[in-house]
């Protein structure tokens, strides 16, 4: 009997000496609420309302939970927009949202900065958990903008969440939305502050939040995704939670788990850390990272619909609003292979917005449609639904030539089974306006180009040429700025987004008709049909 008794008491004592935490992390649901697709209303996986159902569940099972988000959260749907420019005073939606669902800390990620300094500080103070970024510095100062960690004791272990931003965010939002900061190299904050933690805040867990990716390439030449350079350069990490470039990633690196749940909500990383008390410290003996998806039949989260309820009418009723009378179909299927009116219409708004003699816009989604007759603000919105700005630079013939190349890239040999490179993304094809060309996808990538003319004449490399452009060309996206050489910064940034450009011009007419320029196509023409049957 009293040899039971011991066993027992021991068995429990064993017991004692282990806990059991669950780290949850979310990143870049970019203001999704509902399981629903805004713009078509059909069924669309992700969403707050049913990843917040998914994080009460995994709670309740495990009480030890920590909930953190690794950024761009706040921008994204139209119900972004409609609070920070229509509806201001009502609480911000993901912060509410936040609240809510009891989140222990953020990151801050680069597209909180899309309005502002000031809004950003307006969002933070709704927040009743810490935004956290260690290495973004007052300029000229040793100041800290935001709490650099959050040291918070959960069943008994202390856990530090140390936050990190990727050190290209001001090329991401530009140089006047991020006036009078700068940003530290994020490995460089992690070996600084570790060691603080570890030996003076003591610490038991060290999870890093990151606003930034896994990334592939060598440390210090990828400065927006350096998870792994994080996990292979600085000690005393136990997680990595990433974010920013929307992958879905569960993986290790020298030893260290790493979690991004991907982007709109479609999943939530899960970390199930095991500790063993050993003399007076906890240590970790065991991790085990997942990503797990919510079930497509889980119902939304009851805290979730309440706290956006009455924004997200408003919002709807913003979006239904008559736009204007269209005399063409707008169809996105054929802007891969020829000028068309929808990408001409957003040529257009380029060049009033930007005074540029050449414009260059990404060719619509294949899928984009919107009929002749009666539009709403809705469908228009859905055509540019994020806060970029355009720009306008100067370039050479040359550097014009280079980026026309630069987008062919997006082809692969016109003889070749499969006519698009699908190592390229989806929206990586411009085409120019103001110019003519014609892309020949039987020549070899770089000797593409052929009939690029101006006003008539041949295009000469020495020519310069002023260019309108989104600015996510300008940070880099697309490999466009490194294709063409081009370095300096732009005659003009347009201090509204191109989305807002649209619908002013799309609001202020009570009929349109885009027409075409017809400046160029492909080359050879029979490769129409595989554009439609093939592109992405």
């Amino acid at each position: 009997m009293l040899r039971a008794v011991g066993i027992l008491l021991c068995a429990a004592f064993l017991h004692a000496q282990e806990v059991r935490l669950q780290i949850l992390g979310t990143t870049d649901v970019r203001g999704h609420v509902l399981p629903l697709d805004t713009f078509t209303l059909q069924p669309a996986p992700g969403g707050w309302a049913r990843l917040g159902a998914s994080i009460r569940a995994l709670r309740a099972a495990n009480p030890n939970t920590l909930l953190v988000d690794c950024g761009d959260g706040t921008q994204g749907e139209p119900i972004n927009y409609v609070w920070s420019h229509l509806k201001p005073a009502s609480p911000e939606p993901t912060m509410a949202i936040m609240n809510a669902l009891g989140y222990t800390a953020m990151v801050v990620g680069h597209q909180e900065f899309d309005n502002g300094f000031k809004l950003l500080r307006t969002m933070e103070e709704q927040a009743q958990f810490p935004w956290l970024a260690a290495n973004i510095f007052f300029t000229g100062t040793d100041k800290r903008a935001f709490t650099p960690y959050l040291k918070v004791e959960v069943g008994g272990v202390q856990v530090a969440i140390l936050g990190l931003v990727t050190q290209a965010l001001p090329r991401l939002v530009g140089p006047e939305t991020t006036e009078g900061l700068s940003f530290q190299d994020p490995v460089q904050a992690a070996r600084d502050l570790i060691p603080r933690l570890r030996e003076q805040e003591k610490v038991d867990l060290v999870i890093v939040a990151l606003h930034g990716g896994v990334g592939d390439a060598p440390c210090g030449k990828d400065l927006e995704n350096q998870a792994l350079c994080l996990a292979d350069q600085v000690k005393g990490i136990d997680l990595i939670l990433g974010g920013h470039t929307g992958q879905q990633v569960a993986t290790r690196r020298n030893g260290v788990p790493i979690l991004q749940a991907g982007t709109g909500g479609r999943a939530l990383g899960v970390a199930d850390v095991v500790l063993r008390r050993v003399r007076s410290r906890w240590e970790v003996t065991g991790c085990e990272a997942r990503l797990a998806v919510p079930p497509a039949d889980l119902e939304p989260d009851p805290a979730v619909l309440l706290a956006t309820a009455d924004l997200r009418a408003f919002t709807e009723s913003y979006l239904n609003t008559l736009a204007t009378n269209l005399a063409t179909d707008l169809d996105g299927r054929w802007c891969r292979m020829e000028d068309t009116p929808l990408a001409h219409l957003l040529h257009t708004v380029v060049r009033q917005a930007t005074g540029a003699q050449i414009t260059a816009v990404p060719a619509p989604n294949s899928k984009f449609f919107i009929p002749k007759g009666p539009t709403s603000v809705r469908q228009f919105y859905a055509l540019a639904p994020t806060e970029e700005a355009a720009a306008r630079i100067r370039v050479d013939g040359r550097q014009l030539r280079a980026y026309l190349e630069q987008a062919a890239r997006a082809f692969n040999f016109s003889h070749q089974p499969d006519l698009f490179n699908r190592a390229a993304a989806p929206d990586a094809f411009d085409t120019l306006d103001g110019c003519a060309y014609a892309l020949d996808l039987s020549r070899a990538p770089g000797s593409r180009v052929v009939k690029l003319t101006f006003q008539g004449q041949p295009v000469q490399d020495d020519q310069v040429f002023t260019l309108g452009l989104p600015a996510r060309r300008l940070a880099g996206e697309g490999g466009y700025l490194e294709a063409m050489g081009w370095k300096g910064t732009p005659d003009l940034v347009t201090p509204t987004s191109l989305r807002n450009l649209l619908l002013a011009h799309v609001l202020s007419r009570p009929s349109l008709n885009p027409g075409t320029s017809d400046n160029w196509r492909i080359i050879p023409a029979l490769d129409r049909e595989r554009v439609l049957a093939q592109q992405p």
